[in-house]
């Protein structure tokens, strides 16, 4: 099971779904960077490795998924353009959830549940 949160920096439903991702995985018992990674579409211009402040929260901005520790949660992958890879997965809009390879929700941010139900679904 994989998990991408793709998020933009100035997007107004982003926070949303960075708070809903992170509660979602907390129950499920999953591990940031090993079971579900944020990846900063338009972060490009962010140093690696670093701390910015977005929306008021701290986000620790790395550049892969290896550089995500205990230590450093929440965290998200910057310092690159990732509009290529995002649209491989044919997402336009933040923020966008996929799970195993799949795009499931895109511009939107779902309920707990609805994202739960999704999770169980590729589980099963």
């Amino acid at each position: 099971m994989k998990l991408i949160l793709f998020t933009g920096i100035n997007c107004p439903k982003c926070p949303n779904a960075r708070k809903l991702v992170r509660q979602a995985a907390k129950e499920l018992g999953w591990i940031e960077g090993k079971d579900f990674v944020e990846k900063l579409i338009d972060g490009q211009d962010l140093k690696t490795p670093s701390i910015t402040e977005l929306e008021g929260n701290k986000l620790h901005v790395v550049s892969s998924e290896d550089e995500i520790t205990k230590d450093n949660v929440p965290a998200a992958i910057g310092g690159k353009d990732l509009t290529v890879e995002a649209l491989m997965y044919q997402i336009a809009s933040t923020p966008s959830i996929v799970i195993n390879e799949r795009a499931v929700f895109k511009g939107e941010v779902p309920s707990k549940d609805e994202l739960l139900k999704e999770i169980k679904k590729v589980e099963e």
